[in-house]
């Protein structure tokens, strides 16, 4: 167990209709109690879990979803098996109300089988179910998710996007770490992960402080937030997370937008590219390439000495630049 960490700072009165500024402009993690509450998802979970389910079968569009499922021994830890060459869980294709049957199958148990369904468009599956739940930022359109399941754990990650991660029903628990605490995490393979983002290799329940002794000093910044149903977290972008869904039945809703006036986020594929471009070079060849990526990347002085006209792509990027841009590279890639 981690023992007592710092809770994150609780903010009252911000309504999902109204998100003001120095929420989403915030550099730390922030519950936004109350949030969710005139939701009418919300309410239907507040009369009962069958009353929820029926409301999301009713605005359900017949797709199947994708449902992770592991067996009872796995405690709900979506994760790998010992020796790290497969998940401990697969996944699935089922319809809603499957799932909700699955669930509710096993709601008394007292260590259930997981069925988690991950990542899931809620423009894609549930019609109209936006236009009576939603949140509204000015000048932003995030992306919503629904993420669903009963008692499930995903280790410590993080997203690109910032995040209002909305607790619907159930009970949620984050626990956070700044974007530096990378190293005290020990994070695992980049290309082999359970749902495309590289996971802390860390038990949390059962920590193994001689194989990662590092990690005393990541919960020196840990925080923690544990959410009720109406309640939500701003997350800022990549900021380290691992959840809990700590009831028999949790819905959590997510609202995804980019920091860059870019609806896609290139960040995570230039990391990549990087590490195969640049990982295993020798020392001093890796101290010129730092040298140069800090010249046009991380310090990147204006560089007036180059007419604005002849700047190519070191000019800031709209979407038709991005796309010349983005068929520059493919050509370069093809040698």
């Amino acid at each position: 167990m981690l023992g007592t960490l710092k809770d994150v700072v609780k903010v009252e009165g911000i309504k999902a209709c109204d998100v003001p500024a120095f929420i989403y402009n915030s550099k730390q993690p922030l519950i936004l109690k109350g949030f969710l509450n005139d939701w009418p998802i919300v309410k239907k979970g507040q009369e009962s879990k069958a009353s929820l389910q029926n409301y999301l079968l009713k605005h359900a569009n017949g797709q199947d979803v994708v449902v992770g499922h592991g067996p009872a021994d796995i405690d709900g830890r979506i994760f790998y098996n010992e020796a790290v060459t497969a998940l401990n869980c697969k996944a699935y294709k089922m319809s809603l109300s499957n799932l909700f049957e699955h669930i509710n199958k096993h709601q008394n148990d007292t260590t259930p089988p997981l069925y988690y369904m991950g990542t899931t468009s809620v423009e894609g599956h549930f019609s109209n179910l936006r236009e009576e739940n939603n949140i509204h930022i000015e000048g932003k359109s995030p992306a919503m998710n629904l993420w669903m399941g009963n008692q499930s754990t995903i280790p410590a990650h993080y997203d690109v996007p910032n995040n209002i991660a909305c607790n619907v029903y159930g009970k949620r628990r984050f626990t956070l770490f700044p974007p530096e605490q990378i190293d005290n995490l020990y994070i695992g393979p980049l290309d082999f992960t359970p749902a495309g983002q590289s996971i802390s290799l860390v038990d949390f329940k059962k920590t193994d402080f001689n194989k990662y002794p590092k990690f005393k000093q990541a919960l020196e910044h840990a925080q923690v937030a544990e959410l009720e149903a109406g309640d939500a977290l701003f997350l800022p972008s990549m900021w380290w997370h691992h959840v809990e869904g700590l009831a028999h039945f949790n819905l959590l809703a997510t609202f995804w937008w980019s920091s860059t006036d870019h609806l896609n986020d290139e960040s995570g594929n230039a990391l990549l590219y990087s590490v195969m471009a640049l990982r295993h070079l020798p020392k001093d060849k890796k101290d010129i390439w730092f040298n140069l990526f800090k010249h046009y990347i991380f310090d990147a002085p204006p560089l007036d000495h180059i007419p604005e006209h002849a700047k190519g792509l070191l000019n800031p990027q709209n979407a038709s630049a991005l796309r010349k841009f983005k068929d520059y590279l493919i050509k370069r890639l093809r040698y």
